[in-house]
This record gives C-alpha cells, sequence and structure tokens, in this order.
C-alpha cells in the first residue's frame, strides 16, 4: 500500500494505492464517506485499488512536530484524537482501521485541525493503541519552553499509568490544564457543519468561539504538502504487558525508596532546571559516543520513536527504557522491557526512577553502556 498526499486548490488530496493481495472493505467505505465527522478526511472510491481522501491543507503530523509546540498546542492536538475516537464510537465504526501513523496524519497550520485516514482494510487483525500513538507524539515534541516540557512531562506519566486509553481520564487531564481546549474542540464539532478556511479569523467567526484559546492560534499560514511516497506502516503494538506495581496518584510513577525520590510532595515529574547538564552513554559493543540531548531521552530497537535507536539486538525492547535528566541529577526508569534494565548488574523496577552516577553500567537486557554524567 503507498500513500501520496498533495496540496491542491486549498484542499488536501492524499490518494492510497492497494497491491493486488490489499482489499478494502467498498461498503464500509462508501458508509463513512456518508457520515461527515471532522476530524477524519473524506473518502472517495476511484478504482478497486485506490482512494481517494480530502480535506482541509495540511502538513503531516511528523512534519509539524519538526518544530517547537507548545503545552497548549499539544494538548490542543491530543484533545482531538480523545474526540476522534468517540466519534468512531458513537457512530459504530471499529476503532481499528484508523491509520496511527504521523506521517499519514495531518494538521492544518492556521486552525490546527487534525486529520486522520479511515481505512477499512479486510483481513486486519493487529489492534490500534491509541496511547501508544500520543506516547508516540510526546517523544516526538520540541517543547517551545521549560514551562511547556514540564506540562508535557507530567502528562507523559499520567499517560504511562492508564491501563488502556481512556478518553474521559484524558479529557479530564487536559480540562484541569485548560478547560477552553476542551470547550473550543467540542464548540467547533457541534452541528458538524464542515466549514473550513485557512483565514484563522473566519474560522472562529464562523464558530463564534470567544474562548479564550483563540488568541493562541499561530500567525502562520497553512502551507502545502509535498508529495510522499512512504508506504503507511501502522503502529506496532507494544511487546510487553503492564505490571502491577503501585503507582504515585499524580503521576503514574512507581515509587523506588533507593532513589531518594519516594517522597509523593516531591515533584516526580519531569522538572527542567535552568542550568542542565546532560549526560552521555559509551555503548562497550561499538565504541559509540551516545550524546543525551534531552529531559527525557528514550532507547530503544524501534526506530521510529526512540532517541536512540539499539541495532543489531533483538533482546532490547522497542521502547525500553527513558534516561531523565533534572539539573544535575539523572534517572533510568525501565519502560516495561521484556528483559529488563540494570543499573551494575541490579534489575530495575518496572516504570520507577532509579537514581544513575557517572560510572555506572547500565545495562539494556544484555546490552551494556557506560554511563557518563
Amino acid at each position: 500500500m503507498k500513500i501520496k498526499a498533495k496540496a491542491k486548490d486549498q484542499r488536501l488530496i492524499v490518494k492510497v494505492k492497494f497491491s493486488s493481495k490489499e482489499k478494502f472493505d467498498e461498503k464500509l467505505v462508501e458508509a463513512f464517506s456518508r457520515v461527515y465527522m471532522r476530524g477524519f478526511l473524506k473518502p472517495t472510491i476511484l478504482k478497486k485499488n485506490l482512494i481517494e481522501y480530502s480535506g482541509p491543507t495540511g502538513i503531516s503530523l511528523s512534519e509539524r512536530l519538526k518544530t517547537a509546540i507548545s503545552a497548549y498546542d499539544f494538548f490542543f492536538l491530543v484533545e482531538q484524537i480523545v474526540v476522534s475516537v468517540e466519534k468512531l464510537k458513537r457512530n459504530k465504526f471499529s476503532l481499528n482501521h484508523i491509520i496511527l501513523d504521523m506521517q499519514n496524519s495531518y494538521i492544518n497550520s492556521v486552525t490546527k485541525e487534525l486529520q486522520l485516514i479511515y481505512l477499512p482494510l479486510i483481513d486486519k487483525t493487529d489492534d490500534v493503541d491509541f496511547c501508544e500513538f500520543i506516547e508516540k507524539i510526546i517523544y516526538s515534541v520540541i517543547p517551545a519552553s521549560d514551562k511547556d516540557t514540564d506540562q508535557i512531562s507530567k502528562f507523559t506519566y499520567f499517560l504511562k499509568s492508564l491501563k488502556r486509553f481512556d478518553g474521559d481520564a484524558i479529557e479530564k487531564y487536559i480540562a484541569k490544564i485548560d478547560r477552553s481546549i476542551v470547550n473550543t474542540i467540542r464548540k467547533s464539532n457541534v452541528g458538524q457543519s464542515g466549514f473550513i478556511t485557512n483565514k484563522k479569523k473566519d474560522y472562529y467567526d464562523h464558530y463564534d468561539n470567544d474562548d479564550d484559546a483563540t488568541d493562541k492560534l499561530d500567525e502562520d499560514e497553512a502551507t502545502g504538502l509535498l508529495d510522499d511516497e512512504d508506504e503507511a506502516t501502522g503502529l506496532l503494538n507494544d511487546d510487553n504487558d503492564e505490571t502491577g506495581y503501585l503507582e504515585d496518584e499524580e503521576t503514574g510513577l512507581l515509587v523506588n525508596d533507593e532513589s531518594g525520590y519516594s517522597d509523593g510532595s516531591d515533584e516526580t515529574a519531569l522538572l527542567v532546571e535552568n542550568d542542565v547538564h546532560y549526560p552521555s552513554l559509551l555503548r562497550i559493543l561499538t565504541d559509540e559516543i551516545i550524546s543525551i540531548n534531552k529531559p527525557v531521552f528514550r532507547i530503544g530497537k524501534e526506530n521510529s520513536y526512540v532517541d536512540y535507536f539499539v541495532k543489531n539486538n533483538n533482546a532490547v525492547s522497542r521502547s525500553h527504557a527513558d534516561i531523565i535528566t533534572r539539573g544535575n541529577n539523572y534517572f533510568v526508569v525501565d519502560l516495561n522491557s521484556k528483559n529488563h534494565t540494570y543499573i551494575n548488574n541490579q534489575m530495575l523496577l518496572v516504570k520507577c526512577e532509579t537514581q544513575i552516577f557517572d560510572g555506572d553500567i547500565l545495562k539494556l537486557a544484555n546490552e551494556e553502556f557506560i554511563f557518563k554524567a
């Protein structure tokens, strides 16, 4: 399957071409096209092996996340995912037919509207994972400020505390951060009018939106989308199960008394200090020096959503561990990896911050690194 997108006459046109072995449910595509749902591109069957999707012009989500994003815009994006899932359920469409792929999800630079592709493939068996998709977005964002980093980091651990995707819980969390985000998106979906414009003022005049959120829109004009020959990948399901350790109610982190950060009154989310010194790792097998250059640095074997990709080692999990920098203190969090994480041969608890020091040996499964503070 190949997905090709381009901007045409202030519209986004996405064509999905299928191989001879791939088939889609024509009746379901036609049914979906008759039910207008904001947040999804509208499908039209052109041929037996070709569907054209159309919607407001925009850029891929992966392209948008190459530039800095505020916490407000991040939560605006997450709330749209929550509402999209809710609308699919309400209209009795299977959630497993959404393409959860940042390259093939699209966002309008002015209105901030997210557009997803609904593609009912026949014989599709794997389940989509919305928490994992949001987590992938989190680890792709470049926060615009230290305050934005703090808010997004706290949400990261809230998301990890959920046993499964819970739209109501996520929306309540966002409402506590900024109620105007929920109000803006909920209000814009009332009536499902389908009004689309690239002019910020016209868009909000149409919805008569007087929330504070309207003052926070970017001033950029929507950009066109370059053709993309990449195949849709879909998001891989995590190969690990949840464990039953006790979690902090606010952050979802497990408490490790040995780390010195077990006090529930402390901020266990990732606070960013003004004077931050980032550490590095030396991969013993290859003598490669890995620069850790962000507050939460993820290591694993799935190249598409980690900061460092461990090549040639199947024992390492897709998302294996996070290295957290907080001022001049450093911590490791095992992400429920299959073959565990170790510091100086001591196995770490799952989802629990454990402090690491200069010269310590960090081991992911059987892959060893020397930690350099």
